[in-house]
């Protein structure tokens, strides 16, 4: 039984002509008869009666019929879904983040790509980046929003989003008040940040920029999130340094000061498997290319 052969039918079934049947399928009388027949046979029973002067459904022809419209009906909406999935307007897309993107305007961008396709079914789960990598391996997850690390063979990743980092401290410090600081003039600081077993190159990269300034940061607070660095650092525990967009945390008694004579910039980078979910992934994409902004911009 093909789909042909039920539209073939259900115009017969309507008509109840096969010269009008024929006529509203654009086809010839003869593969019409050809195909009701075969589709007869293949089901062991007659769909119609035929007379030389009218067709009329059996009793099976008539139960048949309802089913065959609803048949099409499915296949269609099969169809349309499909070419909606195909352009990345319709399906799931189950997507991983560091608590740092919710900072950035990536937040808005993630919002409006769901709002544009009310055919997707977006969920989002907040991961560090070591648990997003094992994620997408583990097929938990279909694109991830993380710090950069190294990426195991099968995964593909793409530079997203970064942007300058800058120092965080108490509105009360001395260095409040300059307009920007050397990290040199941090070195007898106490510093909050990630422990590094929850962000290897994240911690890493900070390490890295007090060590090229010459010391070594005291790290005597270790956090899982950048809220709760801020928070600490406002309730005058210590010093932090941390990306540009962190500053949109609203809490009294923090101040945000450029760093002098450094750049280096905090990244965020998407990561997915291979070819998998790429009509959604790519458009996705292609929206985050459009609407973020570098942080040096």
């Amino acid at each position: 039984m093909e789909l042909r052969q039920l539209r073939y039918f259900v115009a017969v079934a309507e008509e109840l002509h096969f010269g009008k049947a024929a006529q509203r399928l654009a086809i010839s009388q003869p593969p019409l008869s050809f195909n009701i027949a075969r589709l007869e046979e293949s089901l062991g029973y007659a769909l119609l009666r035929r007379s030389t002067r009218a067709v009329e459904l059996t009793a099976a022809g008539k139960v048949f019929y309802r089913e065959a419209c609803r048949i099409l009906s499915l296949a269609e909406q099969a169809q349309a879904l499909g070419g909606r999935a195909a352009r990345g307007e319709a399906g799931s897309l189950r997507i991983g983040f560091v608590g740092a993107a919710l900072l950035t305007p990536m937040a808005s961008v993630l919002r409006r790509f769901d709002l544009e396709r009310p055919g997707l079914l977006m969920t989002v789960h907040e991961l560090n980046s070591f648990e997003q990598i094992d994620a997408l391996q583990r097929e938990q997850i279909d694109f991830g929003i993380l710090h950069p690390r190294s990426i195991p063979e099968g995964l593909h990743a793409q530079v997203l989003y970064r942007e300058p980092f800058v120092c965080a401290l108490p509105a009360s410090h001395p260095l409040a008040g300059r307009k920007e600081i050397r990290l040199r003039a941090l070195k007898d600081e106490s510093f909050v940040l990630f422990p590094r077993h929850f962000s290897p190159e994240y911690h890493d990269r900070i390490i890295a920029m007090c060590v090229a300034a010459g010391f070594t940061p005291q790290v005597r607070y270790e956090v899982r999130a950048n809220a709760t660095v801020a928070s600490l650092v406002a309730a005058g525990f210590g010093v932090a340094i941390v990306p540009r967009s962190v500053g949109r945390v609203a809490i009294d008694g923090l101040q945000f000061r450029p760093l002098a004579g450094t750049r280096v910039d905090s990244e965020l980078i998407g990561a997915w498997r291979g070819e998998d979910h790429e009509s959604l992934i790519r458009p996705l994409l292609a929206e985050m290319a459009l609407q973020l902004k570098e942080g040096a911009s």
